[in-house]
């Protein structure tokens, strides 16, 4: 076999994960990994600023279901993937961030970027550690891949000295693992999956509520057989929307209907957060019976009383209660309490259409979203970053397809959206990948179409420009105009800075010109920046920016 670096052992050990991509900043501390990835013909993509990397990795886990893999150097770069970090640890992305470190022979004397970076990210990972061993360099790499995959998955934070990585050992004295992590799933106590069946048969006027955890389970067709089995209206959030496709006659998109009227919520792979108003009457009822299904043990009965709480995997659990609906239920269904979340939701529907045909110049954002959503392939990536411009895009905009939707999640982090973009085109190149982006969150990342300029990644990126850090301009303003402070950006030409970089641009100012310009943007075969001129409006207000 020969000698091989510590860089090169740990690249292999990816390889054997079936690893096909890795983002990474250029560093000293790290350059072992950058030259394997040219001896182990491994893609390497590398990004502008560290954050980036780590929000590809993430976006990367979010489209693909597999670990995100990123590298960043010492010091700064470990810090600067924090966010990226923290942001996966919310949304349970599986990414595994490899980070430089000082080389031993350097420990305590002050050496460059020298920092405690095991302590840094104690808070936002999983598991982290740092290997002193070359050889064992892939027996840490499957350590990392373990723990980010079992159980609630996660992110995790791996380290070797510099000094390691450069060091060259016999390849046979590696050690590499196989059979190292477990395959199967852990299903629900019998007992209390047929309880919840019963409760749910029982009900009058049930509602489920899917999120992250129904998609790292992969259990989108347990899901719709038990909502068809049962007549069950369904409500998608965060990475679980697309599981069941919002076009299924069950299914209702992020829409919380029925939330107050229900007498029993199957809650699954979601915590009840801040985004469910934590379970707590207001949203919800008071009196209602509450099924939970998460991996996560203490995660069930967290901020609400539960009446069965069943600790298993999505893709099981929901499989045993299949299982048990069919054989008890057959194919009566409550139809009735369908209908009338249906009428709801299309009241809610014609409340919107107004301003999804409006022709107001500045153009309104549900315009704007309507044309993308009538534009845009069934199968294509929408990824979404931004306050108003999210909210406004959850609205009008579906998913179809599991790992199709992409946006902000539970931490409402900006400058996520041009990095998922573009690891969602590195995934699937043959998809339509249109990243709808607020024009304050665009500034956070924007550099990164660099990045995708010169590693041939063709997003279209479209900004809902409303001149505004706008989710905080309104408040401001209701308290008066000269309580604005801070949130007014102006109309700046995006368009033209892409251009600038090789991309392909355009600005937008009325709304018949959507259509002809996202032709033109995805014609291009270009990373493309179609830059629109916004009113700038809450949801649910016609309120515009002075």
């Amino acid at each position: 076999m020969g000698k091989v670096t510590g860089g090169r052992l740990a690249v292999k050990a990816l390889k054997r994960e079936g690893v096909e991509c890795i983002f990474a900043l250029s560093g000293g501390h790290v350059d072992p990994l950058f030259q394997a990835c040219i001896d182990e013909k491994v893609r390497l993509i590398d990004v502008r600023h560290e954050q980036a990397a780590a929000f590809m990795a993430d976006g990367w886990a979010r489209v693909t279901g597999k670990p995100g893999i990123a590298a960043v150097t010492a010091g700064p770069g470990v810090t600067n993937a924090v966010t990226g970090l923290w942001n996966a640890y919310e949304c349970l992305s599986p990414i595994i961030v490899f980070g430089g470190k000082a080389p031993l022979f350097e420990f305590e004397l002050g050496s460059l970027q020298d920092l405690n970076s095991l302590s840094l990210v104690e808070s936002v990972t999983k598991w982290r550690r740092a290997g002193y061993e070359t050889r064992r360099i892939p027996e840490y790499v499957s350590m990392a891949f373990r723990q980010a995959l079992g159980g609630r998955p996660g992110p995790v934070y791996l380290e070797f000295p510099a000094d390691l990585l450069f060091t060259q050992v016999e390849e046979s004295d590696a050690v590499f693992c196989n059979g190292y992590r477990a395959e199967s799933r852990p299903q629900g106590d019998p007992g209390q999956v047929k309880r919840a069946v019963d409760l749910l048969l029982a009900a009058q006027r049930p509602i489920a509520i899917a999120g992250s955890g129904v998609y790292w389970s992969q259990a989108g067709e347990e899901l719709r057989e038990l909502i068809e089995i049962i007549g069950l209206p369904l409500t998608l959030i965060q990475m679980g929307r697309g599981v069941v496709p919002e076009d299924h006659p069950c299914c209702f998109g992020p829409t919380r209907i029925g939330t107050k009227q229900a007498d029993v919520v199957l809650l699954i792979g979601t915590r009840l957060n801040y985004g469910l108003n934590f379970g707590r009457p207001g949203l919800f009822g008071a009196d209602q019976k509450w099924i939970q299904i998460d991996i996560e043990p203490t995660e069930i009965g967290r901020n609400r009383t539960i009446e069965i709480g069943i600790a298993g995997d999505a893709k099981a659990v929901l499989g045993q209660m299949v299982e048990q609906a069919r054989v008890r239920w057959g194919d009566k269904k409550k139809s009735d309490w369908l209908e009338e979340c249906r009428a709801y939701i299309k009241g809610r529907q014609e409340q919107l259409e107004a301003e999804m045909n409006s022709d107001s110049v500045p153009i309104h954002p549900a315009r704007l979203c309507r044309e993308i959503r009538d534009f845009i392939d069934r199968d294509a990536v929408i990824a979404m970053d931004g306050g108003d411009t999210t909210v406004w895009g959850a609205a009008v905009l579906k998913g179809y397809r599991p790992g199709h939707w992409l946006d902000n999640g539970p931490t409402g982090c900006l400058g996520v959206g041009i990095p998922f973009a573009m690891a969602a085109k590195v995934a699937r190149p043959d998809k339509q990948v249109l990243l709808l982006n607020g024009d304050g969150s665009f500034g956070l990342n924007g550099m990164e179409f660099d990045t995708m300029i010169r590693h041939n990644i063709p997003v279209v990126c479209v900004i809902c420009n409303d001149e505004a850090w706008g989710m905080m301009m309104h408040p401001q303003q209701a308290m008066g105009e000269d309580r604005v402070i801070g949130t007014r950006l102006g109309f700046r030409r995006y368009d033209r800075m892409v251009e600038g970089l090789g991309g392909y641009g355009e600005a937008v100012e009325r709304p018949e010109d959507i259509r002809p310009a996202l032709q033109r943007a995805f014609a291009s075969g270009l990373p493309a920046c179609v830059n629109v001129r916004c009113l700038s409006l809450a949801r649910g207000s016609q309120r515009r920016a002075s």
